[in-house]
């Protein structure tokens, strides 16, 4: 499967078609152990044919721009709006992903997004599971997209 690539062309459509800032795609970071140092995260589950949980990871400034730029207003501070607009985001992620593994035949269903805030908090995946995360640059910072999936 074709994780990085889907992710990658999903993520490039969206920002160019509802949030209009420009990107440029990272090579993908398959550790799974990295420390992203983010202080906004916007998550949704996957399952079916396999189960996953696939998030945006961004700084604050990184998710105040992504958010602002969306709603088309300025955001100082990451508040509700902020994490509507992430959360929404992450939907869309997953609906472009869904489709994407449709057209191949893959059935998945998708759960409501969830969006965390804070200074310090970690996400991890069970052990065993898979993990993958595509940075992104933007002109204001560098924002994550985390597929952690299991295929059995």
């Amino acid at each position: 499967m074709e994780f990085a690539q889907k992710i990658s062309a999903t993520t490039e459509e969206i920002f160019a078609t509802m949030i209009f800032l420009d990107l440029a795609v990272a090579e993908p970071l398959t550790q799974g152990k990295e420390d992203l140092g983010c202080h906004i995260s916007a998550m949704i589950g996957l399952s079916g044919d396999f189960n996953a949980l696939l998030g945006i990871h961004c700084p604050a400034e990184v998710g105040l721009a992504i958010g602002g730029a969306m709603l088309g207003m300025d955001l100082d501070e990451i508040d509700d709006d902020t994490k509507d607009a992430l959360g929404e985001i992450t939907n869309m992620l997953a609906g472009g992903l869904k489709e994407a593994f449709a057209a191949e035949g893959t059935n998945l269903l998708l759960a409501i997004p969830t969006t965390i805030s804070g200074s310090s908090y970690k996400i991890s995946a069970p052990s065993g599971s898979n993990r993958i995360i595509i940075p992104f640059d933007l002109e204001v910072g560098r924002f994550y997209i985390d597929l952690k999936y299991s295929l059995s």
